[in-house]
């Protein structure tokens, strides 16, 4: 029974963590990816540490007093009490360690690094949970919990990855934006997740809008995952990696339908293959592309730089 326990606890951080993997185009390196896992569960004994610290100054954030609590009184001990302490305990050992690593390179490798210490929490937590209650526990934290934690990973990482883009581009601003993003983000995710469940016993409305939140979350999350995947700009040399895939950068993504003609040249169409080498000196000899399509994100501009990663579409400093 217990191997069957462990088995179903397992599974589903595995089918994502492979998912998450399968999905970079550039692999991280796996001994670092075992790392973050691990250090995911090492970010558990940050948020034990932080919850006794919190519960000692404030009693009304222990756990005994929860089942006292009323919808309104929720709010509070959701997003402070459990969501920013969990999202803050791995965001720390996400930024630590990996933002600043020479292998983050990709904005997509933002999700990988956050999502695997996101695993690793999970993991744990979830064996924890399906070994105190059992079979349908672990067919419903599969099916949700885990999967909350992966889409709360998931958010972090993508913000990370925009702020490391946008620090690439030299605009410190939109960097800082992007870092509180990656906490903020997650911890409201996190704590309106928490929230709908503890507090549909109080309001039976809140039933069906959680299941309305883990549609969006969920759809959101891999709707970010195919977004960064498919960006294969290096943050470090500035280059585009050869097998990027043409629909992104061609009239597929950039069309005149959405082109006002005033902004487009000669009707003569440039090759698409001038991305596979340096940005920086080939995209802005093409009025053609120069539009309002951010090449590196897909964020449409306005002005010099690109809102979402920063990259300056002028092509100068």
């Amino acid at each position: 029974m217990e191997l069957l326990l462990i088995f179903l606890s397992v599974l589903p951080v595995f089918l994502l963590g492979r998912y998450i993997y399968k999905n970079d185009f550039d692999p991280e390196p796996r001994g670092l990816l075992v790392s973050l896992f691990f250090m995911g569960i090492g970010s558990i004994v940050v948020t034990l540490l932080l919850t006794g610290i919190l519960e000692g100054l404030f009693p009304f954030f222990s756990v005994e007093n929860e089942e006292n609590l009323n919808a309104l009184l929720l709010i509070p001990y959701v997003f402070i009490g459990v969501a920013l302490i969990e999202e803050f305990s791995k965001w720390i050992f996400v930024y630590l360690f990996s933002y600043h690593h020479r292998e983050f390179n990709h904005a997509y490798d933002g999700i990988v690094y956050a999502t695997f210490v996101s695993l690793g929490f999970a993991c744990l937590e979830n064996i924890l949970y399906v070994f105190s209650s059992g079979v349908g526990t672990a067919i419903m934290r599969g099916l949700t919990a885990v999967p909350g934690h992966v889409c709360f990973g998931i958010l972090m990482g993508f913000y990370l990855g925009m702020a490391k883009t946008a620090e690439r581009h030299g605009n410190m601003e939109l960097v800082q934006k992007n870092k509180w993003k990656s906490l903020i983000f997650p911890i409201l995710a996190h704590g309106l997740y928490d929230y709908l469940i503890f507090a549909s016993p109080y309001i039976g409305l809140f039933g069906m809008l959680f299941f309305l939140f883990v549609v969006r979350l969920f759809t959101d999350a891999t709707q970010k995952v195919q977004q960064l995947a498919r960006i294969r700009y290096n943050i470090q040399d500035g280059t585009i990696t050869p097998n990027m895939p043409t629909s992104n950068m061609t009239t597929s993504s950039i069309t005149t339908t959405n082109m006002p003609t005033s902004n487009m040249s000669t009707p003569s169409t440039p090759s698409p293959n001038m991305f596979v080498q340096n940005f920086n000196t080939n995209f802005y000899q093409v009025s053609y592309y120069q539009y309002r399509f951010c090449p590196i994100c897909g964020e449409k501009v306005v002005g010099k730089f690109c809102p979402k990663c920063g990259h300056n579409h002028t092509g100068n400093g």
